[in-house]
């Protein structure tokens, strides 16, 4: 019986949030990784990428590598890996191909020099490239590193296993796989995937299984948690506290083929929605929600309030209850009323339609027409006013204008 062991998205290095203890959590995952896989007694490992967060380490994350690597090496457990998107280089030589040299790993894929050794042989498929496939127990492992949706579709046709027993290592996102339920954009379709007897996936950071043609694709998704998708737990606390589970880390061992999860305890990491229509109402929920949390933990927080909050000191309060917090704040937006748009026949009458075209004019050429036009409207008798003559004195009455109800145009008009 085959039993293999199929890892991803390790990230070394990774400093999440600018932490430098983010990064001892990603290699702390790895070793504990490792470990379970010699409890499990497999015969390999497959790493599907991504085993660093950079292409161009720092010497402690390489020796961290190192030396979770060489427990597997002095078990006689050899590991298979690519080169995902971010640890690939340009450069024909990358710290994969260091690990390499130490017998610690072998690298699949293209390369322009033949490798062979008790678990890798080269095929040659023109001058200077060659296609370096794994054997253990005849089964064939033929893996690429990361590629662009145009570069893959060159490559995969040189991909095809041989052997009737055979594992397929990509570090790509697959339609029907990630269309679901991921927001990650995808560089191959199942059709265009080469037959396999697993496929053994990394780039998605979720763990996922997906079976077609009878064939199982796997993404065992990040050791550690990578993003706020990841978290371990959701609350959302509005009239009520509630909090369900979230994602789970881990890798896959596989026994003839048959994936079987296996957890590694990563961090904490909590996400949390809060809505409250008062400040210490706010604050009162957060204080809640930092006393049923995991001290060790991380909570990325989203408040929302009617009014403005002191965020700097919700902050601080959490950052000193927990490893760590990020607090955001929101303000709610008020409610939109809708207010229905009259047209101009519907608001004014037709003597006040008429006065607005007339006034749409030049006002001096047809001023006496205008004030005509006015006075014949409101019945005003007596001499044409003479608009150069003082048309008012101290002791003269004011003629009354009638009002009409509601507000209208004229209703900031006075007449003589």
């Amino acid at each position: 019986m085959m039993k293999f062991a199929h890892l991803a998205d390790v990230h070394l290095g990774y400093e999440q949030y600018s932490q430098s203890w983010r990064a001892d959590d990603f290699a702390r995952v790895f070793k504990e990784a490792v470990s379970k896989c010699i409890e499990e007694d497999v015969d390999f490992v497959i790493i599907s990428g991504d085993l660093f967060h950079r292409s161009v380490p720092n010497p402690k994350t390489i020796k961290e590598a190192i030396d979770t690597l060489s427990i597997l090496k002095k078990k006689k457990i050899p590991v298979f890996a690519i080169e995902g998107n971010h640890d690939k280089t340009v450069r024909e030589i990358s710290v994969y191909h260091l690990l390499e040299s130490l017998g610690l790993l072998n690298v699949l894929g293209l390369r322009r020099r033949r490798i062979e050794n008790e678990y890798v042989t080269s095929t040659r498929l023109g001058e200077n490239a060659y296609l370096v496939k794994g054997y253990f127990n005849g089964v064939e492992i033929v893996g690429e590193r990361h590629r662009t949706k145009w570069q893959l579709e060159k490559i995969l046709p040189f991909l095809k296993p041989e052997s009737d027993e055979s594992i397929l290592v990509l570090h790509q996102s697959i339609k029907e796989v990630v269309d679901v339920d991921i927001n990650l954009a995808y560089e191959l379709t199942l059709s265009e995937l080469p037959k396999a007897s697993y496929y053994a996936m990394g780039h998605v950071h979720i763990p996922k299984t997906y079976r077609y043609m009878g064939r199982m694709i796997v993404y065992p998704g990040s050791l550690e948690r990578y993003d706020t998708r990841e978290a371990s737990h959701i609350i959302s606390y509005l009239d009520r506290f509630s909090i369900k589970d979230g994602v789970k880390k881990g890798f896959f061992i596989v026994e003839d083929f048959n994936p079987r999860f296996i957890e590694v305890h990563a961090r904490n990491l909590y996400t949390a929605y809060v809505e409250s229509s008062t400040a210490g109402d706010l604050k009162d929920k957060l204080l809640e929600i930092l006393d049923k949390v995991d001290k060790e933990g991380i909570l990325i927080a989203k408040l929302v309030c009617n009014t403005s909050v002191d965020v700097k000191n919700l902050s601080e309060i959490a950052l000193k209850r927990l490893k760590y917090a990020d607090i955001r704040f929101e303000m709610r937006r008020k409610e939109v009323v809708k207010t229905e748009i009259l047209r101009e026949n519907e608001f004014f009458n037709d003597f006040e339609l008429e006065l607005l075209e007339m006034l749409k004019d030049d006002f001096e050429a047809r001023r006496d027409e205008i004030i005509e036009f006015i006075k014949r409207y409101f019945n005003l008798t007596g001499k044409k006013v003479d608009e150069k003559a003082e048309i008012k004195s101290e002791n003269q009455k004011k003629i009354p204008m009638k009002v009409k109800k509601g507000r209208t145009l004229f209703d900031f008009f006075e007449g003589d």
